[in-house]
Formats: C-alpha cells, sequence, structure tokens
C-alpha cells in the first residue's frame, strides 16, 4: 500500500526538522524519514555534546587555578563515565523533544533508511511512500582518508563512543574541530599530540 505526502523529508535533523515542520504549519500532510537519532549532527555528534565536554574541560582549569584565587581545592578524581552518562542523557532529552514537535505539527515520523523507487516515490522498510514535493537534508559525514591504518583510528563522532577516557591521544588535523577536542582531552588530563598539515593551528 502506498502512502501519500504533500512534502516528504528524507534525513531528520536541523534543517529537515524544521522544513517539515514549517511546511506542516502551513498545511502540507507531511512526513519525515530518519534511520538514526533525530536532531542530526549538531545535536547528536556536534556542538551540543561538545559543549558538554568543552564545560567539563572549563571546570578541570578552574579547579586547577582555584588555589592562585584563595581556594584551596583539590581533586584528581575526574570520572569520565559520570559526565558521558549525564551527557548522553542530556541529547536523548532533546532527541524526545524533536519527536514531541514533530508530533505536534503533525508530521509523520518513519524510522529507517530511505530508498527511491520512482520519480516522487520512496521506500522505507515496509512502506512506500509518495509525495510531489521530496527533501533530501541527510546532512554529511566524516571522511577517513585511505591511507594504511586509517581505519584504526576514530572521527570526531566517534569520540562521542568512548567509554573511557584515552591516558594519551593523537589528533590529525588543526581545524576548530580538531582543536576543541585536543583542548578538552588535554584539559581532563590526556596527553594530546596534535599532526598538522601546516605550520599553525585553524
Amino acid at each position: 500500500m502506498t502512502e501519500r505526502y504533500d512534502f516528504l523529508v528524507i534525513g531528520g535533523g536541523s534543517g529537515g526538522i524544521a522544513a517539515a515542520r514549517r511546511a506542516a504549519d502551513h498545511g502540507a500532510r507531511t512526513a519525515l524519514i530518519e534511520a538514526h537519532r533525530l536532531g542530526g549532527t549538531c545535536v547528536n555528534v556536534g556542538c551540543v555534546p561538545k559543549k558538554v565536554m568543552w564545560n567539563t574541560a572549563h571546570i578541570a582549569e578552574v579547579i586547577r587555578q582555584a588555589p592562585d584565587y584563595g581556594f584551596a581545592i583539590a581533586s584528581n578524581n575526574f570520572d569520565w563515565p559520570t559526565i558521558t552518562k549525564a551527557r548522553d542523557g542530556y541529547v536523548q532529552r532533546l532527541n524526545g523533544i524533536y519527536k514531541k514537535n514533530l508530533d505536534t505539527s503533525g508530521v509523520s515520523l518513519y524510522t529507517g533508511w530511505a530508498s527511491f523507487q520512482a520519480p516522487q516515490t520512496v521506500r522505507v522498510g515496509d512502506h512506500q511512500l509518495q509525495a510531489d514535493h521530496i527533501l533530501i537534508a541527510t546532512g554529511g559525514r566524516p571522511t577517513v582518508p585511505d591511507i594504511p591504518g586509517a581505519r584504526l583510528g576514530i572521527t570526531s563522532d566517534g569520540f562521542f563512543e568512548l567509554d573511557h577516557q584515552p591516558q594519551s591521544a593523537l589528533v590529525i588535523g588543526a581545524g576548530y574541530i580538531a582543536t576543541e577536542l585536543a583542548g578538552v582531552l588535554n584539559s581532563l588530563g590526556t596527553e594530546v599530540t596534535m599532526l598538522l598539515r601546516k605550520k599553525t593551528l585553524l
């Protein structure tokens, strides 16, 4: 059975969700397809969890500097699983808020991978969907260079999957993401080495 919509969005990141809700608010019968968690890169493996880790690193720096300001604070018992559990719980709450907002706007949500079967026709799982207008808002993903041993490393996405704090880390790259994550790890006590292509960061 084919289900018919006015507007179909493939991708449940910030752009896809905003487009779907706006279309629904204007009266279009709208559906959204997402294979993973709602919210896209920013919410799940980008700015939101990164800011949690950055704030954690900032607190570590403040504790180290506290004696210079007259505070007798000593703490060497930072626990990586504690903050990552809290961080992931916060992200999950945001996932739930996005789902609630879609429901409130009347947007149908399909979980799975979308594939085009014909013009204006998409299949996701056992569902076949048709729409006059289809928006592809699938975002991007990190690129792993095709060099020997590259698959032994992780991308910035993998940083948020670490279940323990590494004792040492090599960060290849010097853009803002590499620099931020290197700084977070360093502030929390990981021995960090950065490998730069050019002479300066960023």
